[in-house]
């Protein structure tokens, strides 16, 4: 009810938030009010937030108390050793909050092997598989340098709900995943690689993110990514960014 309220009210500014912005890190900017008001004035009505770490999760939490954002809670690669204990805190931070909406981000990292050991990252993510699956969420993926070992797993497990952040793979390999039902996620960059991605993966498979402020600047930074998506798609830009909020809201149940 009071996202639906604060919508009505950016409605009667003049404002429409159609756009979406599918993850970023609120906790690392220094006024996050502040950046969650600019995003919705530039139009963007929805936003999901992600952890990584112990004290990052807690301060998301924090942040999904007081402001009309959604988040995802998890332990990144990078985190996996040292932060192995607070996976079991997982199942019960996402009962407290009807905010948070995923497992995330999670995955393989083979380019932090030197502060990450590769079996405590294997260990993290496939123990936080299983408590998406038990709580019938999504989880968001980090995959670098590791998408085919991650692919892999999320087969054997029977995943059927991923969001491929910040999505480094090729179009052969987007289309493979967008057939099992998977997202891939398109970050506030331009290459002729990701064009290809865009060209190949059907809409209805994508979203748009920032991962601001560690990539793009603000949320506000997903209305680009989306003109970009409806550019190469062929589409009005208000047609893709309805197309890609109903994504989200289809996929996170929100």
């Amino acid at each position: 009810m009071q996202q639906t309220t604060q919508m009505a009210q950016y409605e009667r500014a003049g404002v429409i938030p159609a756009f979406s912005d599918a993850h970023c890190h609120l906790e690392l900017f220094d006024n996050v009010k502040k950046t969650i008001v600019d995003a919705r004035n530039s139009g963007v009505g929805i936003i999901i937030t992600a952890g990584g770490s112990k004290e990052r999760n807690l301060m998301t939490l924090d942040i999904l108390k007081g402001n009309d954002v959604f988040g995802v809670v998890g332990i990144d690669p990078e985190s996996a050793g040292r932060e192995r204990a607070f996976i079991d805190d997982i199942t019960e931070i996402v009962k407290t909050s009807n905010r948070m909406i995923g497992i995330g981000e999670i995955g393989l990292d083979s380019t932090v092997l030197g502060r990450s050991d590769i079996h405590e990252q294997r260990f993290a993510f496939e123990k936080q598989i299983d408590i998406a699956m038990e709580l019938d969420i999504p989880v968001v993926i980090h995959a670098r340098r590791a998408l085919k070992e991650v692919a892999e797993i999320l087969e054997r497990k029977g995943v059927r709900r991923a969001v491929f952040h910040y999505f480094e793979g090729n179009e052969e390999q987007a289309k493979d995943l967008s057939k099992k039902g998977y997202l891939i996620s398109i970050p506030p960059i331009s290459s002729g690689r990701i064009k290809k991605v865009i060209n190949v993966t059907d809409i209805n498979n994508l979203v748009a993110e920032t991962d601001s402020p560690v990539v793009g600047k603000t949320p506000s930074d997903a209305i680009g990514v989306i003109e970009e998506i409806a550019r190469i798609k062929n589409v009005e830009s208000a047609d893709a960014a309805e197309i890609i909020m109903e994504n989200i809201k289809n996929y996170f149940y929100i």
